[in-house]
């Protein structure tokens, strides 16, 4: 009996004593881990693409693109175990949701880490801008406020405004209809989306029209049965063939050309020479 009582006691002390470390090693969750930042010029960077390019505006005219922004795609991994589960996560939840918002058009979606959301962001839009838009029109779909490092070329460059077809706000709340607001980071940063939208979306709902969310199978989806983007982005490619002069086809790279001396028949470096003489 002794020795049950004495077994008993070391165990009792044992508990106590690596009770917390036990605690903190397997509920708490740790520090996350550090990525390496995204290269969106590749498509690991991204967690959804369309299959193939679409065509440029110079070539086939006015189209939408959707640059989606949306639940799954932050990355904050807490082990090395947890990054590559997290990662095939957000890139199924972004095409679930690109199945339906590619009614839209293509569905650009970027992977980013939730320790660095504004630097990632403005990356890999800059990168959609340069590589892939080509003068294309887009929208933007989130569910979430976004940082104005992301959209200050909407505020700097008109041409890329004048052919943005507003933001599309995912929720899942019926009448949360509340317009996001970017994260201000200074004076001089908009803190408000309007104030990112063209001229023709002066309100709420055709700036930010909602797009109704729900739950399936684990997934988010888009659960409305109406048109997404309503009535104001059906009409958003007639407005722009109306009101916006398509992007040209950018010249390619000039060739050196090399500059070939041609002379009449009689006409050498001798014949020259004396002539000058």
């Amino acid at each position: 009996m002794k020795r049950v009582f004495l077994v008993l006691g070391i165990l009792v002390i044992l508990g106590v004593g690596l009770g917390p470390w036990a605690y903190r090693t397997l509920f708490v969750p740790g520090d996350p881990v550090a990525l390496p930042a995204f290269d969106y010029r590749t498509n690991d960077g991204w967690a959804a693409l369309p299959a193939e390019s679409p065509a440029p505006v110079w070539k086939d005219g006015w189209a939408v693109d959707v640059i989606l922004v949306g639940p799954g795609a932050r990355l904050e991994p807490r082990s090395e175990s947890d990054v590559l589960p997290q990662t095939s996560r957000a890139r199924e939840q972004s095409e679930r949701l690109a199945e339906s918002l590619s009614s839209i058009g293509p569905v650009y979606a970027p992977l980013y880490r939730q320790a660095d959301e504004a630097t990632d962001l403005a990356a890999a839009f800059r990168s959609y801008v340069n590589t892939h838009n080509r003068g294309r029109a887009f929208v933007i779909a989130t569910d979430h406020a976004l940082p104005p490092e992301m959209l200050s070329s909407l505020s700097t460059d008109e041409a890329l405004r004048a052919r943005f077809g507003g933001f599309l706000r995912l929720t899942r709340a019926k009448g949360a209809n509340a317009p996001f607001r970017a994260v201000a980071i200074g004076p001089s940063a908009p803190d408000d989306l309007m104030a990112y939208c063209p001229d023709q979306y002066d309100t709420t709902d055709t700036c930010q029209p909602v797009v109704r969310i729900g739950r399936q199978d684990g997934m988010m989806i888009v659960s409305q049965d109406t048109p997404v983007g309503g009535e104001s982005l059906a009409g958003l490619t007639d407005w722009l063939e109306a009101n916006v002069a398509k992007t040209a086809e950018p010249l390619g790279s000039l060739e050196e050309v090399e500059i070939i001396d041609i002379r009449r028949p009689g006409d050498t470096d001798a014949k020259r020479a004396e002539d000058e003489n």
